[in-house]
Parts: C-alpha cells; sequence; structure tokens
C-alpha cells in the first residue's frame, strides 16, 4: 500500500492566508481573508473563473483582463466579500460553510488556439474554540465516583484532552474525551483536574477544578467522619437537654 504524507499547507501573508494550489488542505479561521493566486502564463489577454467545486458546484465569479476594474457573474452567497486584487482572488471573511474545493480556470484568447490553465485549492474553514468550562457531576458521599464533564460553546471539529495534575504541580496522567470518570475508592491522592479544546487552528484550557470537594480523603477511602459527625451531634445534645430536665425535676 503506498502512504502519501499528509500536510498542511499555507502561509500568511500580508495578514491574510495564501492558499496554494493542489495542496492536500488549507486551514483558516473563520473571519480571515484567504488569497487564491491566478497563475497566468504568456502576456495574451485571458478570462478567469473562479468557482466552488465541492460540495456544491457553481460559479463565484468570471473576470476579463481586458475589464480588470469589473467583476462578472457573481454568486451572492460571495457577494460583497470577493474580489480580485494585484493576480490575486481575495476572499474575505470566511465562514465555516465556506469549507470545500475552489478551482480558478484560465483561457487564454490570442493570434492562435491556446490551451487553458486550471488549479484546485482545497479550504477548511474553523470557527475557533473558545474557553472550555468543567461540570462536576456527583460527590464521594452519595456515590461511588465523580463525573467530570467538558463543554465549549463555540468551536468546529473540535477534540477534547484532559490533564491530570497533582497537588504538587506533577502531571500524572492524560485523558481523552468529554467525559472523565473519577473512582472515589482507588484514587491515592486528590488531584486537580483541566480539559484542553483544540482543533486544527486553536486550542484553549479550562480553569483547574479539584473533583474531592466533599468525600474522600486524600488516601481515596471514604471519609467516614463527614457521615458519622452529625449522628455524634446529635446525641451530644439529647445528652444535655436530658441532663438539665433531671436537674429541674
Amino acid at each position: 500500500m503506498l502512504c502519501v504524507p499528509v500536510f498542511h499547507l499555507f502561509i500568511v501573508y500580508g495578514g491574510a492566508i495564501l492558499a496554494r494550489p493542489d495542496s492536500i488542505i488549507t486551514n483558516a479561521t473563520a473571519g480571515e481573508q484567504v488569497l487564491f493566486p491566478i497563475q497566468y502564463k504568456g502576456t495574451d489577454q485571458y478570462d478567469v473563473i473562479f468557482r466552488m467545486k465541492f460540495p456544491l458546484n457553481f460559479k463565484i465569479l468570471t473576470w476579463k483582463s481586458t475589464n480588470p476594474k469589473k467583476l462578472h457573474i457573481v454568486h451572492p452567497l460571495y457577494q460583497h466579500r470577493v474580489a480580485i486584487h494585484s493576480d490575486l482572488v481575495v476572499l474575505n471573511d470566511v465562514q465555516v460553510n465556506d469549507t470545500g474545493e475552489y478551482e480558478i480556470h484560465i483561457d487564454y484568447y490570442g493570434a492562435e488556439l491556446k490551451n487553458h490553465d486550471q488549479n484546485t485549492f482545497r479550504m477548511q474553514v474553523f470557527e475557533p474554540v473558545s474557553q472550555p468550562a468543567i461540570v462536576i457531576l456527583g460527590n464521594c458521599v452519595s456515590s461511588p465516583n465523580i463525573t467530570l464533564r467538558c463543554f465549549v460553546f463555540k468551536g468546529t471539529n473540535v477534540v477534547i484532552h484532559w490533564e491530570k495534575v497533582s497537588l504538587s504541580g506533577v502531571l500524572n496522567e492524560t485523558y481523552d474525551g468529554m467525559l472523565l470518570v473519577i473512582d472515589c475508592v482507588t484514587e491515592e491522592e486528590q488531584h486537580v483536574y483541566r480539559c484542553r479544546a483544540a482543533n486544527p487552528v486553536s486550542n484553549a484550557t479550562s480553569n483547574p477544578v479539584t473533583a474531592y470537594i466533599t468525600g474522600a480523603n486524600p488516601t481515596g477511602k471514604r471519609n467516614y467522619w463527614m457521615v458519622l459527625a452529625p449522628v455524634v451531634m446529635t446525641i451530644l445534645v439529647l445528652t444535655i437537654v436530658y441532663s438539665c430536665k433531671s436537674l429541674h425535676s
């Protein structure tokens, strides 16, 4: 089986992303500007067609070198967002639904019939992730385990990654997934947990949380004193009340 290496080919160009033709993928952040180079050859007049090929197939614009100040057939989805400048198709304020495969097709016109050129660009647009938050479900008094849930409000294609850190600051283990279940009995010591949300264009880390707000002691065993203390206090109060009644009788 032939193994083909995968590269994410893009460079930043004056604050924008310059897409590379025939690359595997160009990753862009929602709101950014992406530039598609028009690689024409020779000195003859030419026409440019910029189109989306996948997941839909339609023309976005056409442009003629004989009338460089005017665009033709600008698709409504790209109205006011697309332009041609300095041999570049400029796409502003890219959105997640702009993800797809694009093509620049060039037709040449001269004294002799000439062929055409075309380049394909593959772009994926991601919404950056927001800072994740952690919700603690359960406790070690009423259940044998605690569940931590990590969630984000914004982000495209988000991957969740957990880090488990000891109170001394040593990173012990890492986990993947939105939910993390902690066994109250087998946990050997108290830890701090944080989750990291990431996608190809961004990452963010939650505030750290301590799972054992109530319940297990640092050795991980049940803290029975938390259950017995109210009982002892009740017995003590009843004893005092009974003694006072005996003195007054």
